[in-house]
C-alpha cells in the first residue's frame, strides 16, 4: 500500500501542453474530468455604436425639434466610452440627397443619454407649399465606422400655419376662460398649452417636467374655450399653437406654428355663482290668525362650479332671514306683518363664501 501511494505522488497529468501535478486526494476526480478543450476565439470589439432607433421630428414655425436616445452600448452589447463616439444628423428632402447639418460629439451618462437638437429651417425649406422632409441621425466609433443610420424621421417642410394672437386668461366661477383673436384666414386647430408653473417640493414634484403640462384642443373658429381642469390656487402658463395635417406620400403629418405669447394665471376662488331666478312671494293669514309669507325660487344649477353651491340667503328689506344658507329652493317666513309692505330678496351662496346678486320681489301689504 505504501507502495501505491509513493506511486501516486509521482505522477503526473498532461493537460494539453500544460503539466499538472496531482495530488492523491484529488487524482481520481482529475482524470474523470479530463482535459478542457478552450473555445474558439472571439474576435476584437469594433465598438460600433448600436443605431438609434427612436429619432422623432416635429415641425412648430420655422424650426423642427429632434428628440432621440444617444446609444450607450456598442452593437456588441459593450459600454462606449464618451470620447470614442460621435454622431451626425442629416436632412432630406424627398428625391434629394441627405445633407449633413449638424455633427454631434455628447457626452455618456450610461443608458439614460436624452437629447434634443433644434433644426432652424432655411428660406427655402420655411415657405412654399407642404413637401416632405425627413431626417437621419448616425453615430461612429473612434475609428470612424457605423452601425447604420437610424430610420427616417418625416415632417414637412414649407410654410407654417399662421401664430395664435391676442392670447387672453381669465377666472370664472366654472374654471380658466382662454380667449383668443380669430382671422378668416386662419386654418388649422389651435392647441392650448398649460403649463403648471407653480412651486414644487421634493416630496411633490413629478419625475418629469411632462407631467405638468397638459394640451387642450378648443375649437378653432370658436375663439375661446373653458379649461375646466385647472386647479385653483395653482400658477399656470398658457401658450397656444396653430396645428395643420398634411397629406404628403400616404402620411398623415402634423405642423404647428410657433408658439404665441405666453399668458401666467392663478385661478382664485373668488366668482359668485348665478343669480336665483323666478322669485315669487305669497301672504296669507293661516286658520289660527297668524300671518306668514312663502317664498319660493328656481334653483341655480351649479354643475361645474369649483366651489360648489352651499345654499341660498334671504332678505327682507337689509335684514337677513337665515343664519345659515337654505339649502332647498323655498323660504317660510313666520315674521312677517300683514300690513306691511315687503321687498324680499334672495341670493346664492357658494362654499367659498361667495355670493350672486339677488333676485327680488315686492310684496304689498295684505289688508285686515
Amino acid at each position: 500500500m505504501r507502495r501505491v501511494d509513493a506511486r501516486l505522488n509521482r505522477m503526473s497529468l498532461h493537460c494539453g501542453d500544460r503539466l499538472v501535478r496531482l495530488l492523491p486526494a484529488a487524482c481520481g476526480t482529475l482524470l474523470m474530468v479530463g482535459c478542457a478543450s478552450p473555445g474558439p476565439p472571439r474576435p476584437p470589439s469594433l465598438r460600433l455604436p448600436e443605431p438609434v432607433r427612436d429619432l422623432s421630428a416635429a415641425r412648430a414655425g420655422d424650426g423642427v425639434e429632434l428628440s432621440f436616445t444617444v446609444p450607450w452600448q456598442s452593437t456588441d452589447k459593450l459600454p462606449l466610452r464618451g470620447a470614442s463616439v460621435r454622431g451626425q444628423i442629416c436632412r432630406q428632402l424627398e428625391q434629394q440627397p441627405c445633407v449633413v447639418v449638424a455633427t454631434l460629439m455628447p457626452e455618456l451618462h450610461g443608458q439614460h443619454n436624452l437629447a434634443t437638437w433644434h433644426d432652424s429651417l432655411p428660406r427655402e425649406l420655411a415657405s412654399g407649399p407642404p413637401r416632405l422632409l425627413s431626417y437621419r441621425v448616425e453615430f461612429f466609433s473612434a475609428a470612424g465606422r457605423s452601425a447604420g443610420r437610424s430610420d427616417a424621421a418625416y415632417t414637412v417642410a414649407g410654410s407654417a400655419p399662421a401664430a395664435v394672437n391676442g392670447l387672453r386668461v381669465e377666472g370664472s366661477r366654472m374654471g380658466v376662460v382662454v380667449s383668443w383673436d380669430t382671422a378668416a384666414t386662419a386654418d388649422g386647430e389651435v392647441l392650448l398649452q398649460r403649463d403648471d408653473i407653480s412651486p414644487r417640493t421634493a416630496a411633490t414634484a413629478p419625475a418629469k417636467h411632462a407631467d405638468r403640462v397638459a394640451w387642450l384642443k378648443t375649437n378653432a373658429t370658436a375663439g375661446t374655450t373653458l379649461d375646466a381642469g385647472a386647479e385653483p390656487d395653482k400658477a399656470y402658463r398658457y401658450a397656444a399653437v396653430r396645428e395643420r395635417v398634411a397629406q404628403i406620400g400616404g402620411r398623415s403629418l402634423p405642423y404647428r406654428s410657433a408658439e404665441s405669447a405666453p399668458v401666467e394665471f392663478v385661478l382664485r376662488l373668488i366668482y359668485p355663482p348665478l343669480p336665483p331666478t323666478g322669485l315669487t312671494a305669497a301672504g296669507f293669514v293661516s286658520a289660527s290668525g297668524g300671518y306668514a309669507v312663502d317664498l319660493v325660487w328656481q334653483p341655480v344649477n351649479d354643475a361645474g362650479m369649483l366651489a360648489g353651491l352651499a345654499g341660498y340667503n334671504v332678505y327682507r328689506g337689509a335684514a337677513k332671514l337665515n343664519e345659515v344658507p337654505v339649502m332647498l329652493p323655498g323660504f317660510h317666513d313666520a315674521t312677517a306683518n300683514a300690513a306691511t309692505r315687503y321687498q324680499y330678496r334672495v341670493t346664492a351662496v357658494d362654499k367659498k363664501g361667495n355670493e350672486s346678486s339677488a333676485d327680488m320681489y315686492v310684496l304689498e301689504s295684505v289688508p285686515q
